[in-house]
C-alpha cells in the first residue's frame, strides 16, 4: 500500500513536471529575445489600447517598415485606411531606436466592399514632429531580462495619448509585411487581399 501511494505521488509529480515544462516552452516561443531582419513583430493590443494591433519589420540594419492598428474587419461598413510606415533606426547597446526620416503612405478605403474591390485613396502623410505618435512610428526596442519590448512615449492609442512611457512585451507574429511602398499599394490593389503567411 505504501509502495502503492509513493508511485501514485511520483507519477503525479512527473506529469506536474511535464505541464509545467510545456508551459514555459510555449510562452517562450511567444517571446523574443533577438530581432531579427524580415521577421514580423507584434504585441498583445489590449495592453495598451482596445483597439487592432500594430506591426514592425526590421527589413535590414538601418530600415524597418511597420503597419500601424492594422484592421480589416467588416466594422458595419465603416470608411477605414491602412497606414505603412517606413523609417530608418539606428541601434547601440542593444536598443534599436525607431523613428528617424519616417515616410508615411494611407490607403482610405469608403466601406469594406471598396477594400474587397480594391478601390481606395491615396494619402500623402507628413507627420509633424509634435504629434502623438502611431504605434512603431517612433520609440525603441529595449531589451530586458532578455526579451525585447517596444517603449513609447508619445503613443496614440486612439482611446488616449498616453502620457508616459508604455512598455509592452514583443512577440512574433506570422503576417508577412510589404517593404516597399510600391507592394503595399499592390497588396490592396484589385483583390488582392492581405496576404499572411
Amino acid at each position: 500500500m505504501i509502495k502503492k501511494r509513493k508511485w501514485l505521488v511520483l507519477i503525479i509529480t512527473f506529469l506536474g513536471l511535464l505541464v509545467a515544462v510545456g508551459s514555459f516552452l510555449v510562452w517562450k516561443a511567444n517571446d523574443v529575445s533577438k530581432i531579427d531582419y524580415n521577421q514580423t513583430y507584434t504585441y498583445k493590443a489590449k495592453k495598451i489600447n482596445t483597439g487592432p494591433p500594430s506591426y514592425l519589420r526590421v527589413v535590414d540594419s538601418s530600415h524597418y517598415v511597420a503597419i500601424p492598428r492594422l484592421n480589416l474587419d467588416d466594422d458595419y461598413n465603416q470608411a477605414f485606411g491602412v497606414e505603412f510606415v517606413q523609417g530608418r533606426y539606428t541601434y547601440s547597446k542593444g536598443v534599436l531606436v525607431l523613428g528617424k526620416h519616417i515616410t508615411s503612405t494611407r490607403l482610405w478605403f469608403d466601406n469594406y466592399q471598396a477594400f474587397e474591390k480594391g478601390m481606395y485613396s491615396k494619402e500623402k502623410v507628413k507627420i509633424p514632429l509634435t504629434r502623438a505618435m502611431a504605434p512603431f512610428e517612433e520609440g525603441e526596442l529595449i531589451k530586458k531580462h532578455g526579451l525585447y519590448y517596444y517603449k513609447s512615449k508619445r503613443l496614440n492609442t486612439y482611446d488616449s495619448i498616453k502620457k508616459k512611457y508604455v512598455s509592452i512585451r514583443l512577440k512574433p507574429a506570422k503576417i508577412n509585411l510589404p517593404t516597399t511602398k510600391k507592394e503595399f499599394i499592390q497588396r490592396y490593389h484589385k483583390k488582392q487581399g492581405h496576404q499572411q503567411e
